[in-house]
């Protein structure tokens, strides 16, 4: 472990200057332009690790990449990593990449772009020798992750059926950390349909949306702590348009999100029982459409196989590795509720996600690589 801490430490310069040129792309969600410039230097990374990339081509969104390597292993490993953000394009104009007081800030470089480049660069330390004990190694760089994944869920769902382990490389705030659980989450659209008419002439004759959601609201946020782990925000509102209007539509974005699956299904129901349930406002319709879903990520007997061997190593560079549980969702859900043994929250170390504070701190780069790079070499030994 001390080779990789020195070759880890000597690769921090390099990360560095690359994760730059990444973070000063505006890539959001909803930005295809600026997620496939992203993509192609991601692509080139992958190339000059040895894997061979196919592009995952999307019309909404940005290209997905696969990246593959080969190895006369049995074990199958799978990593993912997202190369979308949160901000919207301009972003980068107004606070590029900076390095100050040892950290280095910008759009992006902690969730989740600099956790992309440590999972190449801690391939690379591990060398050839290494990677060929596998069976095959997958690398998955998905481009709409923070709006749940619409888009790349079945790619990853297709490979994450053909692995044996699933690293994920999302950030976390602490050396010590890795992400064993993850709530699960539900996304919903509720709308409702009333009836138009003047607010001042015949108030009586119309059939107020916005109320009706109001009650809606009420009585969906109320659900919070009725069931354990269970919580649930209403994001966004929408409805009307002009205060002389009795408004004929209102809708609400939100989510619902618990720990396990048992909650998760119970959450789920309890929803559907509000929606299901008597009109305040008569003659009003609603409407709940489900969006993303993304199951629990829980504790199973694989995850502790992979917590084990990142304690094994974590131990080895002066680490006491701790499993952590996490309310935000990834998709480590996914492969997690799939099944297959994945261990979430190996990117680097920082802080303030989907924040303009967000950071990652250059002093903990070099152990963060030296652990992942560990975990990679120790996999076809403990678990092939």
């Amino acid at each position: 472990m001390r080779e990789y801490l020195q070759a880890a430490s000597d690769a921090v310069p390099a990360v560095l200057a690359e994760v730059r040129e990444w973070v000063d792309i505006d890539s959001g969600s909803h930005d295809k332009e600026g997620v496939d410039r992203v993509g192609a230097l991601v692509r080139a990374r992958l190339v000059r690790a040895g894997f061979a990339v196919e592009i995952d081509r999307q019309q909404v969104y940005g290209d997905n990449l696969v990246g593959r390597r080969a190895g006369d292993g049995t074990l199958r490993l799978l990593l993912i990593g997202h190369m979308d953000t949160v901000y919207p394009r301009g972003t980068v104009a107004q606070r590029p990449f900076a390095v100050r007081d040892g950290r280095a800030y910008g759009p992006g470089i902690f969730d989740m772009k600099s956790g992309i480049l440590a999972g190449i660069t801690a391939l690379d330390l591990v060398g050839p020798d290494v990677l060929a004990r596998y069976g095959s190694i997958t690398f998955i760089c998905n481009s709409d992750e923070e709006i749940g994944s619409p888009g790349s869920t079945p790619l990853i769902q297709a490979e994450a059926a053909r692995a044996d382990a699933v690293l994920v490389l999302e950030p976390t705030r602490n050396p010590n950390f890795v992400t064993v659980a993850r709530k699960g989450i539900a996304a919903y659209t509720l709308s409702v349909q009333g009836v138009a008419a003047h607010a001042g002439v015949t108030p009586e004759s119309g059939r107020n949306a916005i109320l009706e959601l109001a009650h809606l609201i009420v009585a969906l946020q109320a659900l919070n702590g009725t069931i354990p782990t269970l919580s649930l925000n209403v994001g966004a509102v929408t409805g009307g348009g002009q205060r002389n209007v009795v408004p004929a539509e209102a809708s609400a974005l939100f989510e619902m999100r618990a720990a396990d699956r048992e909650h998760f299904d119970a959450g789920r129901a309890a929803i559907e029982a509000v929606v299901a349930g008597p009109r305040i406002v008569p003659d009003t319709t609603v409407t709940l459409e489900p969006g993303a879903v993304h199951l629990p990520l829980a504790v199973t007997e694989g995850a502790r196989q992979l917590v084990a061997v990142a304690e094994t190593v974590g131990a080895d560079l002066g680490l006491s590795i701790q499993p952590q549980s996490t309310g935000g969702a990834s998709d480590g859900n996914t492969t997690g509720g799939m099944g297959i043994p994945t261990l979430d929250g190996l990117g680097l170390i920082g802080q303030h996600s989907h924040n303009p504070a967000e950071h990652i701190t250059i002093a903990q780069i070099p152990t963060r690589l030296a652990l992942l790079a560990g975990i990679i070499r120790a996999l076809p030994e403990q678990m092939g």
